[in-house]
């Protein structure tokens, strides 16, 4: 079976996810270290129910500020958590010129203010045909889980597939399950893969 859908990662693959910005703000606010900062948004109670889905936005923001011992009213954390998220424009060349060669699916760990950030700010995000979003179906990659759940989305076989993401255990998970995948590093890098299987 040849492969006719191409899932990417949002993050680290179709726009850039600057923590930098997020921690910079916070640290100002709550002088924590960047690094504590992103321990405890990692390991603390908001951040991953919230891109599972388990949580709405209102009980995001009051568990990120019991985290981090924040004081921040919930639009300004929502813009400063939203401000993470930038274009990777180096992408959009290829992008277009998949566009009507194979379905272009997004796979991505997000949560619903990253992902609305990311439609905002990416316009080549309009050119996808299909978005498997980790809040939506309840799942995190590298849980076989969200694979499993993007498949049954998506309609389709594993064979059927092919995978890029910014993050090796990502890669690693989609092929346990068989679905074809490589590491991304670069537009240029992922060009030559596609172009490799046929796709270009």
């Amino acid at each position: 079976m040849s492969i006719d859908t191409l899932i990417l990662d949002m993050g680290g693959v179709v726009v850039w996810t600057k923590w930098e910005n997020v921690t910079r703000a916070w640290h100002d606010l709550t002088g924590l270290a960047p690094d504590e900062i992103t321990k405890r948004m990692v390991a603390g109670g908001a951040y991953p129910p919230f891109m599972r889905g388990e949580i709405d936005r209102i009980e995001f923001h009051r568990r990120m500020c019991d985290d981090l011992g924040l004081e921040q009213d919930a639009a300004a954390l929502f813009e400063t958590w939203s401000s993470a998220i930038e274009p990777n424009r180096d992408i959009d060349p290829l992008i277009a010129k998949l566009k009507g060669r194979v379905r272009l699916a997004i796979g991505s760990n997000t949560d619903e203010l990253h992902n609305a950030r990311g439609l905002e700010v990416q316009p080549a995000l309009g050119l996808f045909d299909d978005f498997v979003l980790s809040f939506e179906i309840g799942a995190l990659k590298p849980d076989a889980k969200f694979y499993h759940r993007a498949l049954t989305q998506l309609g389709v076989r594993a064979e059927q597939c092919f995978f890029t993401d910014d993050r090796q255990n990502n890669v690693d998970a989609a092929n346990a399950v068989g679905i074809r995948s490589v590491l991304f590093e670069s537009p240029a890098q992922l060009e030559s893969e596609l172009t490799e299987i046929g796709i270009l």
